[in-house]
């Protein structure tokens, strides 16, 4: 399925490399795209759309540690995926937010509160909370990691999650009420 990416790489280090990678994690990259996409043929297209982008600037991915790799490619596969689907069903920008506020078991908000809120207006708030706290969002919340996951990837404790993502959510949830009571 990569094949179009590993013919832009300049060594067989590389190609190698990079095919051991897809191998290892294809099925979880699969499941992420299919999460958004909901169609096997685009799922698929979103995996080799990631790695053209992969083989394009292969320096950043072959420079992080495998774990790092990971979550750098899953989190190019999960915006290809949503860029995707927002170009296919031209959906509105709530669709978005609702996923990454909604993308646990609990759920943080009423959907009316995310009427009024762009979906630039949450990613902007996320990606501006303190770097820890984004991390954990993006880890259990958008990449489905466990909160064991979660601490193993970041090297900290369970209950450090725990309370990293508690703070994101009660921030994000104070940030759409505000914005609801504008």
């Amino acid at each position: 399925m990569i094949s179009a990416a590993l013919a832009v790489l300049e060594t067989n280090e590389q190609r190698n490399e990079l095919s051991e990678f897809y191998e290892r994690n294809q099925n979880r990259l699969f499941a992420i795209a299919s999460e958004h996409l909901h169609n096997q043929q685009d799922s698929e297209d979103a995996i080799q759309e990631a790695f053209l982008r992969i083989a394009d600037k292969p320096d950043k991915f072959f420079s992080l540690s495998r774990t790092e790799q990971s979550f750098y490619v899953s989190a190019i596969v999960r915006n290809v995926s949503v860029d995707m689907f927002n170009k296919k069903n031209k959906h509105q920008p709530n669709d978005i937010s609702e996923d990454i506020v909604y993308n646990s078991e609990t759920d943080l908000l009423e959907n009316s509160l995310l009427e009024k809120i762009s979906h630039d207006e949450i990613l902007d708030f996320i990606n501006n909370l303190p770097a820890l706290q984004r991390n954990v969002l993006i880890l259990t919340c958008l990449s489905e990691l466990s909160i064991s996951e979660t601490a193993e990837i970041l090297k900290i404790s369970k209950s450090a999650v725990n309370q990293r993502l508690y703070l994101a959510r009660k921030s994000i949830r104070a940030f759409i009420e505000e914005r609801n009571n504008e």
